[in-house]
């Protein structure tokens, strides 16, 4: 599984994805011989179509003078249509340039069941240097009023430590993927060869863990993080091959922004992308929690806990903090 492995941060961020409906020409040669007179609907390929469907007029062969049937073409989308159209858009978008990694990610946790604990941090780092911002916005909602006095009664689990900003020199954080411990500079050399990426990928799985389950929790990490357009580009190819991935359509990520779900065939691992330019919005871990383990001194791990999620609010590169 995968847990974070940070000197004293943690940072998490955000990738742009958008979709671009296939076959577009084909459909537009089809539809260029229509009777004059008579509208042909068709989505444009801009974006990310939830569903693009052409509706073209067959005449058939006879004196008739019945109306011609209309016949109905539907492209339907699908969880590896968005992440191909995603890694096509990557590799199109240009490098971005700056000093400073920055994100602003909002957290949720559930301690208790009925309880979620929301907070939002900030971060900017270069590799070494940086600032944290202060915890901010921390709001506990509850499934009930049950739900609320046994939080209340258990000391109230789950809050996060308040932090005021500040900044740090010489620290280096890490991000644990499987077996590695990656740093920032790490991330920015990862392969954008897709077999080398796979490789790599291969080489940081533990053993007996599932491949496709092992590989949608890691794309968190790198697709979250200052990887090149390539690497990420490749890393989308490589989680579209996955087999039995879901497609939920009309759903909302934990912000409330209306958001496309993509899961992974565990059911653990759920990414929300934005419907309309597949920018990713947030990242959601349902499997189970996973066991603390050892870390080197000096260091802090993160298992990964049921019902965690993060709303990716702001990410990029800038050129001071702040």
């Amino acid at each position: 599984m995968i847990d974070d492995l940070v000197k004293t941060l943690r940072p998490d961020d955000v990738t742009e994805a958008s979709y671009q409906a296939r076959r577009a020409d084909d459909l537009r040669r089809a539809l260029a011989a229509k009777p004059a007179g008579r509208r042909t609907p068709l989505l444009a390929a801009s974006g990310l179509v939830a569903a693009a469907v052409v509706a073209f007029l067959v005449v058939p062969p006879s004196s008739s003078t019945r109306p011609p049937a209309a016949v109905e073409v539907t492209h339907r989308l699908t969880a590896r249509s968005v992440l191909l159209a995603g890694a096509e858009t990557l590799e199109r978008t240009p490098a971005e340039t700056g000093t400073y990694w920055h994100e602003k990610v909002r957290t949720f946790t559930s301690p208790m069941d009925g309880v979620v604990v929301a907070s939002t941090g900030e971060t900017w780092y270069d590799g070494r240097n940086g600032k944290i911002g202060a915890t901010r916005d921390v709001e506990t909602t509850f499934a009930d009023e049950k739900a609320a006095k046994a939080w209340r009664a258990r000391g109230r689990p789950g809050l996060p430590e308040e932090k005021k900003e500040q900044a740090f020199n010489g620290i280096a954080l890490s991000w644990r993927i499987g077996t590695k411990d990656v740093r920032q500079d790490d991330l920015k050399k990862l392969p954008a060869d897709r077999p080398a990426l796979q490789k790599w990928l291969d080489e940081a799985r533990p053993a007996g863990e599932d491949a496709g389950s092992f590989t949608f929790g890691a794309a968190r990490h790198i697709l979250t993080s200052p990887a090149s357009t390539g690497t990420r580009a490749a890393l989308l190819r490589i989680l579209a091959d996955q087999q039995g991935l879901r497609l939920d359509e009309n759903t909302k990520d934990p912000t409330g922004r209306p958001a496309l779900s993509i899961t992974d065939a565990t059911g653990d691992h759920t990414l929300a992308v934005d419907p309309s330019t597949a920018k990713l919005l947030a990242y959601v871990y349902n499997g189970e929690d996973e066991k603390p383990v050892d870390t080197p001194p000096g260091t802090r791990a993160f298992p990964a806990q049921q019902g965690t999620a993060y709303a990716y609010l702001d990410s990029g590169w800038t050129s001071l903090p702040g």
